[in-house]
């Protein structure tokens, strides 16, 4: 006997099913996908870094800027009105330009010595060729054989700010006591000293840092020897 039911169904065969998975295409979008977001991920990591640098380069940079502003307040409010010993007129030692200042201090010019010393304050080319300017500060004993500032260029240099792209000076006085006093850009007065100096810095780079405005605390009447009959302004000893 044939048994009769119903006929079997169609389909494909088991081996022509379709495996589960991804297409090439779906994989390459994938990997596009994946390298964009690598892609951003290092530029906003590389942005941080940058900005972070430039943080702490900024804040290094107005760290080193307080140590020296305090340390150059100090030094130009001990200014000394020193005479030079030239019997032809009167002439104090003291040498103001725009980029460039030297003067008379009453520090001493090292711990085991006494008296008064020579200063300059400048910009002088940094240790590589290329590399930016730093403000240096040399000082020299002031002793009785010097008239001039010229034993500053063989003394040893401090460094009181690297990378510096310039300095400016200024300075407040008058030529006579019959003139109004005003700010120039350079000390012509040889008779007079100023009475404030400022100084004005701009960093590599940057913007130019506050200006440094110090008051010369010591009067024209301390360079002046006094007797019993007479006050007479002559050149004082340097180591008195």
């Amino acid at each position: 006997m044939i048994a009769i039911g119903p006929p079997p169904a169609r389909g494909r065969p088991r081996s022509m099913k379709r495996e589960a998975g991804f297409t090439l295409v779906e994989v390459v979008l994938a990997m596009v996908l994946l390298g964009s977001m690598m892609v951003l991920l290092y530029s906003g990591l590389a942005f941080a870094l940058r900005s972070w640098d430039a943080g702490d380069a900024n804040g290094r940079r107005v760290a080193d800027w307080r140590i020296a502003e305090n340390f150059l307040r100090r030094e130009m409010s001990e200014i000394f009105p020193l005479r030079w010993r030239d019997p032809a007129f009167v002439k104090f030692a003291f040498e103001g330009e725009r980029d460039r200042i030297h003067f008379v201090s009453s520090r001493a010019a090292g711990a085991s010595s006494g008296g008064l010393s020579l200063v300059g304050i400048e910009l002088q080319p940094g240790k590589e060729p290329r590399a930016p300017r730093d403000l240096v500060m040399r000082r020299a004993l002031a002793s009785d054989e010097v008239n001039d500032f010229a034993t500053l260029a063989d003394a040893q240099r401090s460094i009181l700010l690297p990378g510096v792209d310039a300095v400016e000076f200024a300075y407040f006085g008058s030529e006579n006591d019959f003139t109004e006093p005003a700010w120039t850009d350079s000390w012509t007065f040889t008779a007079r000293m100023p009475t404030m100096v400022r100084m004005r810095v701009r960093p590599a780079g940057g913007e130019p840092l506050p200006d440094v405005v110090v008051k010369v605390m010591t009067g024209e009447e301390a360079g002046c020897l006094e007797n019993a009959f007479q006050r007479t302004c002559r050149p004082r000893r340097p180591n008195v």
